[in-house]
């Protein structure tokens, strides 16, 4: 009679074993042309802007340059680094949408999503003011390396006035403009 009931929990744990190892096969699969379109973005050195989720542009590192990106120097404070000052040329959030022909008088926030799946809030009235929100791609003269060469680029998105650079966002691979 034990043996019996081992017998069924080895195969009730054997079919769940199962049934997990398909379903993370299935969801690597389906993620695979994220993952590839992830690699393209960073080797190109673009982001994507979307709209409440659907794709409106892709900004590259030309882009920013055409647009007469800022140099300015803030404070970089992090939990593993003693805070010191570091030297950006980007170009401001709002100005970068609006160059690429997005509308933003009707978003409610945004969100900056990294390569490596960070997520940053940014509110309206942050985009909206001046010398506030950027998108970066040097530092300190020098361009962003990619997280695979332990940067933090292609681009950073930098919130100047920020006590602590928790809400930065390395590794730009979109902004996702969200209308309510």
């Amino acid at each position: 009679m034990t043996n019996e009931k081992h017998s069924k929990k080895d195969k009730a744990v054997y079919l769940t074993l199962v049934l997990l190892l398909a379903v993370v096969a299935i969801l690597a699969f389906l993620n695979r042309g994220d993952a590839e379109l992830r690699r393209a973005l960073e080797e190109n050195r673009e982001f994507q802007v979307r709209i409440n989720g659907e794709y409106a542009a892709t900004i590259s590192l030309q882009d920013l340059i055409d647009e007469n990106p800022a140099e300015f120097i803030t404070s970089l404070a992090t939990s593993i680094a003693a805070p010191r000052d570091a030297a950006f040329r980007g170009v401001e959030m709002r100005l970068l949408l609006e160059a690429a022909g997005i509308d933003i008088s009707q978003a409610s926030h945004f969100i900056v999503s990294g390569f490596d799946g960070y997520h940053s809030p940014v509110s309206r009235a942050e985009v909206d003011r001046e010398d506030v929100v950027y998108i970066c791609y040097t530092m300190d003269g020098k361009l962003l390396e990619p997280q695979s060469k332990g940067g933090y680029g292609p681009f950073l998105m930098v919130i100047r006035g920020e006590r602590f650079a928790q809400r930065w966002c390395k590794y730009v691979e979109a902004v996702d403009v969200i209308i309510s």
